[in-house]
């Protein structure tokens, strides 16, 4: 096709070649407007399913309910302490009366043993003041007159003081009592251990001499 287009003259080729660009400029454009592009219908959109991630909430404590709880806490430990004191006085209570009753049997078997040992001593008032009486050599003394002699005594009865009591009788009728009442030692005495405790070891005579 060069060689042709070289045969002509110049203005003769310029219009070959003109017309050879506008052939292919054409053909060209016959092919794109021959071109069908694809037509990509749309389809159904699908609705994507959106994943909610909800924070979890921190569950709020129940205010009413902790308060109520508190109130039955609070209502079961003022019980408890009620009984508590009330069992510490109750067993207080018991420890009073048992303390009570251990101190009224002891004053009572106190009271019981004192008793006892009088009467034991009582018992014997006959045979001391008749041992006395039987070592009185000099009655004629107190002729007439009255005199008390207190006497003290240790556990076995043996005489330890013998002394006038007051003014009763003149000196003679006091030394015949008095070495009567030590002639007659040891006197009859209780012999349980447990009763000269309460005698005081010391008991009075009274000499008055039948006339």
């Amino acid at each position: 096709m060069n060689r042709a287009v070289r045969k002509f003259s110049r203005p003769v080729r310029a219009v070959i070649l003109a017309v050879l660009v506008h052939v292919a400029f054409g053909l060209l454009l016959g092919l794109s407007l021959s071109f069908k592009p694809q037509v990509i219908k749309p389809g159904i959109a699908q609705p994507v399913k959106a994943i909610v991630i909800e924070k979890k909430r921190k569950k709020e404590p129940d205010r009413s309910a902790i308060a109520q709880e508190e109130t039955s806490k609070a209502k079961a430990e003022k019980k408890r302490k009620a009984e508590a004191e009330k069992k510490r006085k109750k067993e207080a209570e018991k420890k009073r009366k048992a303390k009570a009753e251990k101190k009224r049997k002891a004053e009572e078997a106190r009271e019981q043993e004192e008793q006892d040992a009088y009467s034991a001593l009582g018992s014997l008032v006959g045979a001391i003041k008749g041992k006395i009486e039987g070592n009185w050599s000099n009655r004629l003394a107190c002729s007439g007159q009255e005199v008390t002699i207190s006497v003290k005594v240790n556990i076995s009865g043996e005489v330890t003081v013998v002394k006038v009591v007051g003014d009763s009788g003149d000196d003679a009728c006091r030394r015949s009592a008095e070495n009567a009442v030590y002639k007659a030692s040891p006197l009859p005495f209780p012999d349980n251990p447990r009763f000269f405790k309460w005698l005081d070891q010391e008991f009075q005579i009274i000499f008055k001499p039948d006339i």
